[in-house]
């Protein structure tokens, strides 16, 4: 590393002091037989060298890498730190501040140490000038006043930043709440002075933010325009598959006692649902749709997709109704007792469904897919949507007369939907207390993974879109319900709760009406019992909805 002389140890890979250094930073927690010294450029894997070419090339102002914990990610922070230091770097501006950002100031002192373990120490160790508090942490060059500050996600102290060539941003997922947004904010806005080189660069694991917000957002977008993104993420339905777990942790195999900490932790998951949507999330970088503050996990939303789709039978729908206000969609969802589901959406004209998706902060083109996939319908002219077009929309998609057999909603919403309904069928109010929507969350949780739950492809790609903005609270005695996400009604959670309602309601459906949990149906007068399946959508109405426990 120009600048800096570097004592390298056997095949490139200096161990970092064992004995205690100025400070008692590390000290003997550290094993230098498989601890790299950031120092060392030779101790790069293919995966950060390829990142850090993107951070030296002027084509991306940021560059994002997100893979799971334990890969070595403060590590790769404090050697990209440890480069802009040194002089005559392609990083190194003299006499600027480079900034390091964390979600705290004490979450950004474990790369700061990792930092101070690799430049205080022989020959160079008087050249520093360290400040390691509890509110200023900091190192400055003493010979050309090149620093590095510590600052937190507090978005606010950060806002028309200018002069400084690079902030490294260590695990953007935990900052939370309104200041890491502000900060994330800050950040993109101060990218493009006129005269100025900041780059910004995140590194960390998805987990544990929420699908809605703007980290895995922008992880997921990819590579496009001036910002870089390299994930590495495993396949949640390869979570035992240690050819798969190997390729999104390059590191396991560098120390035995990681690989044996990674074996005890898969043997955890195989009996614990908590710990496998634990270790899908932190060592696969998968964390949408947990088995715990979600309503299923992808996995099992995926063997929904490749069920084969079956037809509506014999029996009316329930539909669940979800009608949104101010900013919010509105929602319905079928489900038939043959375990079909069909849902849309339907969303305001006002304003334009792209300019809807950069107000949401959603992917490019995501509105406008479902919209032409005829899932996402929209009423025209209006800021917000009205019950009437969807109510209409729901008799004529799925029947009147006997098509429908009733309506699910809210109860402080079910005086409108009444006048909307006008009569077609009947409109069952749901309250909305952690008992009652405990119930229903447990009903569709039954169904995905019970089955036998189908959906058409373009109502499943719906369902999963608004499946991973939705978030499940608990409660102190366990009962759980879905927590509305996203300021003024711009989460996405709608179909799902449309979803959860219905599947509550066919769970408590009428014994006399609809099939039992066996499948045994109790005939109405004139009915034969043979379903009438849908053209190439499989089988009937005989199998039930749930299998019996």
């Amino acid at each position: 590393m120009p600048g800096l002389p570097r004592t390298p140890g056997p095949g490139g890979r200096a161990g970092l002091p064992v004995r205690r250094v100025r400070g008692g930073v590390l000290g003997p927690m550290i094993d230098a037989r498989y601890q790299a010294d950031p120092m060392d450029p030779k101790a790069l894997r293919p995966f950060q060298r390829e990142f850090i070419a993107a951070l030296e090339s002027d084509a991306y102002d940021e560059v994002c890498l997100s893979l799971p914990r334990g890969a070595g990610k403060s590590w790769l922070s404090s050697h990209i730190l440890a480069r802009c230091l040194s002089q005559n770097d392609r990083l190194n501006v003299p006499g600027a501040e480079y900034q390091l950002c964390a979600a705290s100031l004490d979450q950004a002192r474990i790369i700061f140490r990792f930092l101070r373990a690799a430049l205080d120490r022989p020959p160079w160790q008087d050249r520093w000038r360290w400040q390691d508090s509890s509110t200023k942490i900091g190192v400055v060059d003493k010979v050309d006043n090149t620093r590095v500050k510590v600052v937190s996600s507090q978005g606010k102290t950060s806002m028309g930043l200018v002069g400084v060539p690079l902030v490294c941003c260590d695990e953007p997922a935990a900052w939370v709440g309104s200041h890491g947004a502000v900060m994330r904010d800050a950040l993109a806005s101060a990218i493009g002075k006129p005269g100025d080189r900041l780059k910004v660069c995140y590194v960390g694991t998805l987990a544990p933010a929420l699908p809605q917000h703007w980290w895995p957002r922008l992880v997921e977008d990819g590579t496009a325009g001036r910002t870089y993104v390299k994930l590495l993420q495993g396949d949640p339905e390869k979570w035992d598959d240690w050819d798969e777990i190997r390729r999104v942790n390059p590191l396991v195999d560098v120390d035995p006692r990681t690989k044996r900490r990674f074996k005890d932790e898969i043997k955890k998951s195989v009996r614990d649902d908590v710990e496998r949507a634990r270790w899908i999330a932190y060592r696969l970088n998968n964390p949408s749709m947990g088995s715990t503050d979600s309503l299923c996990t992808v996995a099992e939303w995926r063997a929904v997709g490749r069920r084969k789709v079956r037809g509506r039978g014999d029996y009316p729908a329930v539909v669940g109704v979800d009608l949104g206000a101010g900013r919010s969609w509105s929602a319905a969802v079928a489900v038939w007792t043959t375990g079909r589901m069909e849902c849309f959406a339907l969303a305001p004209g006002l304003p334009s469904l792209r300019e809807q998706e950069k107000r949401d902060k959603q992917p490019a083109n995501l509105y406008t897919r479902l919209a032409a996939e005829g899932s996402l319908l929209v009423d025209p002219d209006v800021r917000m949507q009205r019950p009437a077009p969807l109510v209409d929309e729901v008799f004529a998609r799925w029947g009147d007369g006997e098509g429908v057999g009733a309506i699910v909603c809210d109860r402080f919403r079910a005086a409108e939907l009444l006048d909307a309904v006008d009569g077609r069928c009947p409109v069952q109010p749901r309250v909305s207390r952690y008992s009652e929507a405990s119930a229903d969350v447990q009903s569709f949780r039954k169904a995905v993974r019970d089955g036998p739950l189908s959906m058409p492809k373009q109502d499943w790609s719906l369902m999963f879109a608004s499946l991973a903005q939705t978030t499940i609270r608990s409660d102190e005695r366990g009962l759980y319900r879905i927590e509305k996400s996203g300021a003024e009604g711009t989460g996405r959670d709608d179909v799902a709760a449309a979803g959860v309602l219905a599947a509550g309601l066919m769970d408590r459906r009428d014994r006399d009406v609809y099939p039992d949990g066996d499948g045994e149906v109790e005939l109405k007068e004139g009915d034969d019992g043979d379903a009438q399946d849908d053209q190439d959508d499989g089988p009937g109405a005989a199998d039930g909805m749930y299998r019996v426990a």
